[in-house]
Parts: structure tokens; sequence; C-alpha cells
């Protein structure tokens, strides 16, 4: 049998767990409204990505296409992309440490 006096019971437990359920599901459907950006030479190549990790623009300068070096042209594109989905992913970990952090304080008297 848990002690209700103690520094947390076993239904604040659950009440806290069910908490972080539901902040977590919100702080999930906001992550589509977040976006970051990633460039390659010097800004002339620019993806944005959500907080889900989807692409949902590029941006090539088009003096960029008369140099007729795809191999050029698909590592700035390669490096764009993979920058701003790595600031995605960063930013989606932000965002749910928020949560898991509370969560983290609630249950620091537990052991």
């Amino acid at each position: 049998m848990t002690d209700s006096t103690g520094p947390m019971n076993l239904q604040d437990l659950l009440q806290s767990a069910q908490q972080m359920q539901e902040e977590m599901k919100k702080v999930q459907e906001s992550l589509g409204g977040i976006t970051v950006e990633g460039m390659a030479a010097g800004g002339m190549v620019k993806a944005v990505a959500n907080g889900r990790q989807q692409l949902v623009s590029l941006t090539i300068e088009p003096s960029l296409f008369e140099a007729k070096d795809v191999q050029m042209m698909q590592d700035l594109v390669l490096g764009a992309v993979n920058q701003a989905l790595a600031k995605a992913v960063e930013a989606a970990q932000e965002e749910m440490g928020k949560v898991t952090g509370q969560m983290n304080l609630k249950l620091g008297g537990l052991f």
C-alpha cells in the first residue's frame, strides 16, 4: 500500500503521467508550425523544414543553374536540406524537453 503522505503516491504519479501525455500531444501537434532554415552557398540554396522534420520549401538561386554543374547542385541541395532537418530535430527535442523536464521535476521526490 502506498502512503499518501509520502513525496508522491501512485495516484499523483498516474495524474502526472496523464498530464505529460496530454502536453506531449499538444507539443507534437504544434511542431508543424515551427520552421527552421538550412542554407548552402551563402544562402543561394535555402531549405525550410518544420518541427516534424518535413521539408516545406526549397529555394535555389537561378544563377546556380547557369553553371550546369549537376554534382555541385546536388551537394548544395543536400547540404541545405540536411542542415534544415538537423535544426528541425533540435527544435523538436527542445520543445519535447520542456514537457519531459517538467515531468522530471514532478517525479523528483519519487526516487
